[in-house]
């Protein structure tokens, strides 16, 4: 068997409200800063329209799903999708993009998304014969590149037979770019030593809104009042700073520039994600029959 597309499709969320106007430049976003972003929870971004949303990358996931089980069984076995963990979901958006922004759910759960862990989610005990025949054994089976990648190769090779993976996955790598560049934008490092000043004069000493979350000694395992006191001032200096504002009008001008430079691309992006989306109904909807 050929290899599947190895990323398949990446998740993407939906984004709060670009606050650049539509004829800035990269250079000179002009943000208009209103200095209170904790109180916006969804925006959108100018990548945004080429991707597919959250709610048909679901589409996407029970389709490859219903594909697995279908192999599966004509192997023997019935397919145990994998189970969901123990903690929420964060809410469709853009709204950790940044760094939390919500002043009442940082005040609950800190920088857990919505609730804490209750436990670990557990995995069914499988059968070597199980996992050689859902993932395969990894070994070649010809002379052209193919190996073994069991039922769950052969849902992604049926579900995005003819469909160019490539392209549907490419405004994801574009989002990324924007992202690690907005990082080095001057305006944004600027906005970080505000950022950090603040939270330094609130006694918690970080270099910028990515650093808390990934600091096990604020995020555990389980939310602390240390954590959410880390939170609240960690939003309170995003108001007081208007970082958020300014960081996302950088990347949105960003992404304005890109979207006008790579616009036969991303149209051929979402072109495949349609295609893409359109064949997982398709295949949900003969499963329903």
């Amino acid at each position: 068997m050929r290899a599947a597309h190895g990323a398949s499709v990446l998740l993407i969320a939906m984004a709060f409200l670009a606050a650049c106007s539509p004829g800035e430049s990269p250079e000179d976003p002009r943000p208009q800063t209103t200095r209170n972003p904790a109180s916006t929870t969804r925006i959108t971004l100018p990548l945004d329209p080429y991707q597919i949303t959250d709610e048909d990358y679901n589409t996407v996931s029970r389709a490859l799903a219903v594909l697995t089980d279908r192999c599966m069984r004509e192997k023997g076995f019935t397919y145990d999708e994998p189970a969901a963990p123990g903690v929420a979901t964060a809410a469709t958006g853009h709204e950790r993009r940044y760094g939390i922004t919500v002043l009442k759910t940082a005040k609950k759960y800190g920088y857990h998304l919505g609730g804490t862990p209750t436990q670990q989610a557990r995995q069914p005990e499988r059968s070597e014969r199980y996992e050689h025949a859902l993932t395969g054994t990894g070994r070649p089976t010809g002379d052209k590149g193919d190996f073994d990648d069991g039922c769950a190769g052969e849902a992604h090779r049926e579900l995005e037979a003819d469909i160019d993976m490539t392209a549907v996955d490419l405004p994801q790598w574009y989002k990324r770019d924007s992202f690690q560049r907005s990082l080095k934008d001057p305006r944004v490092t600027k906005e970080f030593a505000a950022w950090s000043g603040c939270m330094a004069d609130a006694g918690h000493r970080f270099a910028n809104p990515l650093d808390p979350p990934a600091d096990r000694r604020v995020m555990g395992a389980k939310v602390t009042d240390y954590e959410r006191s880390v939170a609240v001032a960690d939003i309170t200096c995003k108001q007081r700073t208007g970082l958020v504002d300014t960081w996302q009008a950088v990347e949105s001008a960003l992404q304005r520039a890109t979207v006008d430079a790579q616009g036969t691309q991303l149209k051929k992006a979402r072109t495949e994600a349609t295609r893409l989306v359109a064949r997982a109904d398709r295949i949900l909807g003969a499963g329903e029959n």
